[in-house]
């Protein structure tokens, strides 16, 4: 240890002092026998917490460097959060500060981000133990260099924390136990504080042991209480999910509350694991996490996860479970999709991936109008619009996007499919049409005029039975019509719209339709047993059906 401290004056900055020193403290301003006389006891909340609760710690026996680090370590705590050292679990060790005058490193997490791992630039170089620290719940600490890349790209400067404002790129030392096969290295640019062995937390790491007690009970307000592995649900997922060398990686931030108050988080290099009291110890890393990072993670619309990650049947995909809602990473690409609530249970009652919408697309999007939010899927559509969920797959989502979808004719879906009296078909409500559906003849939708006259006549349980086609322009300018499984329906402003089938319609197609010499129809066929006969008008003239021989002819 002694030959350990010598190399260390000689290569850092860092004071070394020993343990058990006896030295005049009167310098200090601490007298054993002079509390009247002390002006800290007339000072201020702070200062007088410092002088009862460093005569506590000297009751018992110590000796003069101990009791002077553990009175500072409590008067730092004391003076920079007093009420949160007195109200709140916890020890010293997370308000001990350090300035950039005090020669040590600063920590990684006040100058990477908050993030306890090295930044981008450095490396993980070399490690040593400090004993007994309350940061890890009286176990051994484990303080790792990360030393600056060559060609060395920082200037020695101080950290700029709040508290730990120690220096940084300042300190050219090494201790080496870590990627030994790297010769060269520039100074030290942070210190991560962890309580796993470094050589499980990085494997390039040796066993080699060198102790610096002196460092225990460093801290920063950015660093939280660890205690170490297999003792909370948290630390054990990370054991069985083979620790630093698992998915998850390297430890970056122990375990600590959130703000929600509901639950715990630990941060790793390639992911977190959360836990709550309702979903236990959950893991989210890779795409997956990137994508609930962007979602706002536990405080976002997903919520806490309730699963691990898993893979689906059909080996596509990976996901996990949330409290509302799925996040798919594509094992193809790493493409990643979210679908939260509502759409997720919608989705799962119909059969997730293996239903007839399949695999997300996109992320939920809002419509250009703003008159609904919507997801997007393989075969089809889920729409959220005034609080109802309506989805739209096959052939009908299809029939609808070629009409313009929700900006189109029809506009917005009214309802879901649903089942024709005649057990053959099926048809689907939108704000301006009805779109009818059967095995045979696909999907069409009619609006407007056209659809009024459909409906006047039984629509698809009438004679014309289902459309064969949407409404269509007749191309002169005037009028439209679409086509039936067993006839025509024409409109124009001035005629209005009127069915025409059977014998008529092949009469009427083979002279043109509304184009040829007979025009657009102004009647509908006149019923049977009409007196007199059966006659449609036409704008050109007049044609007389003759049901004996199913046959027409000029009236």
């Amino acid at each position: 240890m002694t030959a350990l401290l010598s190399r260390r004056r000689s290569n850092d900055s860092d004071v070394a002092v020993a343990a058990d020193e006896e030295e005049d403290l009167s310098h200090l301003g601490i007298h054993r026998d002079a509390t009247a006389h002390d002006p800290i006891a007339a000072g201020s909340f702070a200062q007088r917490m410092v002088n009862k609760v460093s005569g506590m710690l000297g009751r018992s026996r110590t000796s003069r460097r101990s009791f002077l680090t553990r009175t500072a370590v409590v008067g730092s705590a004391l003076a920079v959060g007093p009420l949160d050292f007195i109200l709140k679990p916890g020890t010293a060790y997370g308000y001990l500060c350090g300035t950039c005058t005090d020669g040590w490193t600063a920590f990684c997490c006040t100058v990477n981000s908050g993030r306890n791992s090295c930044p981008a630039g450095s490396f993980v170089a070399g490690w040593w133990k400090a004993d007994n620290a309350a940061y890890c719940c009286g176990s051994a600490r484990y303080i790792i260099d990360c030393n600056a890349t060559c060609p060395t790209q920082c200037s020695c400067r101080c950290g700029g924390g709040s508290c730990d404002n120690r220096r940084t790129c300042c300190n050219q030392f090494r201790y080496g136990q870590c990627n030994t096969h790297i010769a060269c290295y520039g100074p030290v640019v942070c210190r991560v504080a962890i309580c796993t062995p470094p050589w499980t937390w990085d494997p390039s790491c040796t066993t080699t042991v060198r102790t610096d007690n002196r460092t225990t009970d460093h801290g920063a307000p950015c660093l939280t209480k660890d205690c170490g592995p297999a003792s909370t649900p948290i630390s054990r997922k990370y054991a069985q999910m083979g620790g630093s060398r698992g998915v998850l990686g390297a430890p970056v931030q122990g375990e600590h509350g959130l703000p929600d108050g509901r639950g715990r988080r630990a941060r790793y290099a390639n992911g977190n694991i959360y836990w709550t009291s309702a979903t236990g110890a959950r893991e989210v890393h890779g795409s997956i996490f990137r994508e609930y990072g962007r979602q706002g993670g536990f405080g976002g619309t997903l919520r806490y996860p309730i699963t691990d990650t898993r893979t689906d049947g059909l080996r596509r995909t990976r996901y996990v479970n949330f409290e509302r809602g799925r996040i798919y990473s594509y094992i193809s690409n790493a493409a990643t999709v979210t679908i939260p609530e509502p759409f997720f249970t919608k989705h799962e009652s119909m059969f997730g991936v293996r239903g007839v919408l399949g695999y997300p697309r996109y992320n939920v999007r809002s419509s250009s109008d703003g008159r609904s939010r919507y997801l997007d899927f393989e075969n089809g559509r889920i729409y959220l619009r005034d609080g109802g969920l309506v989805e739209v797959h096959g052939s009908v989502f299809r029939h609808h996007e070629a009409q313009g979808g929700v900006h189109g004719p029809l506009g917005y879906p009214v309802n879901e499919l649903s089942p024709m009296p005649d057990g053959r078909g099926r048809s689907m409500w939108f704000e301006r049409g009805i779109l009818w559906n059967t095995p045979t003849t696909g999907s069409y939708a009619l609006y407007g005029p056209i659809l009024d006259r459909y409906a006047a006549n039984n629509h698809a349980l009438g004679y014309i039975r289902y459309p064969t086609s949407g409404v269509r322009q007749v191309g002169d300018g005037r009028g439209q019509f679409a086509t039936f499984e067993k006839g025509n329906i024409y409109h124009s402003p001035t005629t209005g719209a009127h069915q025409v089938h059977g014998a008529v319609l092949r009469y009427y197609l083979a002279r043109n339709g509304p184009r040829g010499s007979l025009g657009y129809p102004t009647s509908e066929l006149d019923p049977g047993g009409t007196p007199g006969g059966r006659f449609q008008q036409f704008e050109g003239g007049r044609i007389e059906y003759v049901p004996a021989t199913d046959s027409v002819r000029p009236a």
